[in-house]
C-alpha cells in the first residue's frame, strides 16, 4: 500500500512516499481503505520525536481517519459490513483495566493514540480495533469525518465532563482558531455559554462566523485577561490548549469558583501559577487527555446532528504531507488540515 512514511525524526521534509505492506491483523481488527485523514498537534510531536516515546521506525502517522471498510475480523462480522463508511476513534484502550471498567478509557493503563503509538491514517489502508470504528451518515463527507474525532471528543470532555459548563456561564477559549478551539467555541455555544475567543487578528472574522460573542487579539492586547473581564461579568471557565504563553493570565482571568481545563501545551510546558489566586478564588484546575467512550459518543452525536461542524482550513493530498505539517506548525491555519487519498 502507498503511505507517507518517515524513517527518522525531524522537520517536515523527513516524509517519504513509500510502498509498504499492511501489518498483520487479528479477529478483533477492521481494515479500512482510507479516504481522508487529519493532522493534530500530536502528529508534530511524534514526527519530531518529542514525546519520549520509544517509537519503532519507520512510522506512519495520521491521528484521525475516515474511509470504507474492506476487511472485517471475525469478532465484528455481525456489526459491520464490507463497504461501510466509517471514522476512527483514535483513543485506543484495553477495556480490561480498572479505569476502563469505570468508563475512564483515556486513563487506561495501556492507553495509546492511533497514529502516534501505532501506524495511523497516512496510508491507503489502516488497521483499527473494531471497538474504535464508527459508521458515519451519508450526509457527512470523508473530509469532515476525518477532521472531527480527536478534536470533538477532546473539546466535549473539557467542556462537559470536566468543567461541566452551565447555561449562562462565560467561557474563554485560548487558541480559539486551532482544531480544538474551533470546536470548543461551537460546543460552548450549544451549552448556552457566552464565548470569548482568544486568537490572532487574521482569524477573528472567521471565528465570528461561528457565533462567537467576543474575540480578543492576544497579540495586540497584552492585557487580554482584563479585557475579557470587562466584556463579561467574569470568566467562569477557561479552555486551554496553548499552555505556557497563556497560563498565567488564564489563572488571573478566572472569577471566583472558576475552572481551568488544560488539554495541551503547544507553546511550552512550564506555566507560572499565582498560588494565592488558586486558593483565594477557590479555583479548580483540570487536566484533560483524550476522552472516554461516552465522551466520544456524545461528541459524535453533535457532529452527526450538525449542531457542531468541523472547521477545515485546507485540504491537501497524501503526497503533500510535508506541506500539511508545515502549515500546522506555522499556526496560520484555522481549524483542521485534512489530507485525502
Amino acid at each position: 500500500m502507498k503511505a507517507a512514511i518517515f524513517y527518522r525524526h525531524g522537520d517536515p521534509d523527513v516524509f517519504e512516499m513509500g510502498d509498504v505492506s499492511l501489518p498483520s491483523h487479528s479477529e478483533n481488527d477492521i481494515v479500512i481503505d482510507v479516504r481522508a485523514f487529519a493532522l493534530n498537534y500530536v502528529d508534530i510531536w511524534v514526527r519530531r520525536g518529542a514525546l519520549n516515546m520509544k517509537l519503532p521506525l519507520p512510522h506512519i502517522g495520521g491521528t484521525d481517519a475516515s474511509g470504507i471498510i474492506s476487511k472485517i475480523g471475525s469478532k465484528w462480522k455481525n456489526k459491520f459490513s464490507i463497504g461501510d463508511r466509517v471514522l476512527v476513534n483514535p483513543g485506543l484502550s484495553c477495556f480490561k483495566c480498572k479505569y476502563c471498567l469505570l468508563g475512564q478509557q483515556s486513563m487506561c493503563t495501556t492507553f495509546k493514540i492511533f497514529g502516534a503509538a501505532t501506524w495511523g491514517g497516512a496510508a491507503e489502508q489502516a488497521i483499527i480495533p473494531g471497538s474504535n470504528v464508527h459508521r458515519i451518515p451519508n450526509t457527512l463527507s470523508f473530509e469532515e469525518a476525518a477532521a472531527a474525532p480527536l478534536t470533538f471528543a477532546t473539546a466535549y470532555r473539557m467542556l462537559r465532563t470536566k468543567a461541566n459548563v452551565k447555561e449562562g456561564e462565560n467561557v474563554l477559549v485560548t487558541g480559539a482558531g486551532g482544531g480544538v478551539g474551533t470546536v470548543a467555541v461551537q460546543m460552548a455555544k450549544t451549552m448556552g455559554a457566552t464565548v470569548v475567543a482568544l486568537t490572532s487578528s487574521e482569524k477573528i472574522n472567521k471565528l465570528k462566523k461561528l457565533d462567537v460573542d467576543h474575540c480578543i487579539d492576544y497579540k495586540k492586547d497584552l492585557e487580554w485577561d482584563k479585557t475579557a473581564n470587562e466584556l463579561t461579568d467574569g470568566i467562569n471557565v477557561v479552555i486551554d490548549s496553548v499552555g505556557e504563553v497563556t497560563w498565567e493570565k488564564s489563572i488571573n482571568v478566572l472569577a471566583k469558583g472558576g475552572r481551568l481545563v488544560s488539554c495541551g501545551a503547544t507553546t511550552g510546558t512550564l506555566g507560572k501559577t499565582q498560588i494565592r489566586s488558586v486558593f483565594a478564588k477557590q479555583l479548580t484546575i483540570y487536566g484533560s487527555y483524550g476522552s472516554s467512550n461516552s465522551d466520544f459518543l456524545a461528541a459524535l452525536s453533535m457532529l452527526f446532528s450538525g449542531k457542531v461542524r468541523p472547521v477545515i482550513d485546507t485540504i491537501l493530498t497524501l503526497e503533500q504531507i510535508s506541506d500539511a505539517h508545515s502549515l500546522l506548525e506555522s499556526g496560520k491555519h484555522i481549524g483542521k488540515v485534512v489530507l485525502t487519498i
